[in-house]
């Protein structure tokens, strides 16, 4: 009877253990995995929030050409690319020096500026901190921000502007011109403009 009796204890102690351990060592399993899954999304989030360039070069010259002709010449110090992400970008944190050439290569203008941005998707570059444009002819275009539209060959701007040219200094708010310079439409103006003597 006693023997029976610690055999019914037991197969109860086995029972309740079971009913004790089987849940604890679940709940362990679940706590490590979710950490493991939680370093990963902390992981993820970092390298994220870093936004690592997939691809960095300095001291770099790029050169588009068209019939073995230089169409656009692109001098940078450093360069960042993004990829890796949904709307791909290049970075020209350090600036840049562009020259755009004629079919006889000719350089016909040129725009520096202290950085940039280049949405590849869209062809749009977007220049700014200190922008300066020059025409082959000498005419100057300053301003703190200015968009290149590759698709259009146009550059325009929503921001103050000033023109240098022979007749002389034009202020406004807002520009459009091709990228040669040519055909400058320049919005509210203002600023002296010099007339020569004709006496």
């Amino acid at each position: 009877m006693r023997k029976l009796l610690s055999e019914q204890d037991n197969f109860s102690n086995r029972k309740y253990l079971k009913s004790i351990i089987i849940p604890a060592l679940t709940g362990i399993i679940m706590l490590f995995g979710s950490c493991k899954r939680s370093n990963i999304e902390k992981i993820n989030a970092i390298t994220s929030e870093l936004n690592a360039p997939s691809m960095a070069v300095t001291n770099t010259e790029i050169i588009y050409s068209k019939n073995a002709l230089i169409e656009v010449k692109i001098i940078s110090k450093q360069i960042n690319r993004y990829a890796d992400i949904e709307e791909p970008y290049t970075e020209f944190p350090e600036g840049l020096f562009v020259e755009f050439y004629d079919s006889t290569q000719t350089v016909t203008s040129s725009i520096k500026a202290n950085y940039c941005i280049y949405d590849q998707t869209n062809k749009l570059w977007t220049a700014e901190n200190d922008v300066v444009s020059i025409s082959d002819e000498g005419d100057t275009l300053n301003t703190e921000f200015l968009i290149w539209d590759e698709k259009k060959g146009k550059i325009y701007s929503d921001t103050y502007v000033r023109i240098t040219n022979s007749d002389g200094i034009i202020h406004g708010t807002g520009f459009e011109a091709n990228q040669d310079l040519s055909d400058i439409k320049i919005k509210n103006t203002t600023g002296v403009i010099s007339v020569e003597n004709e006496n």
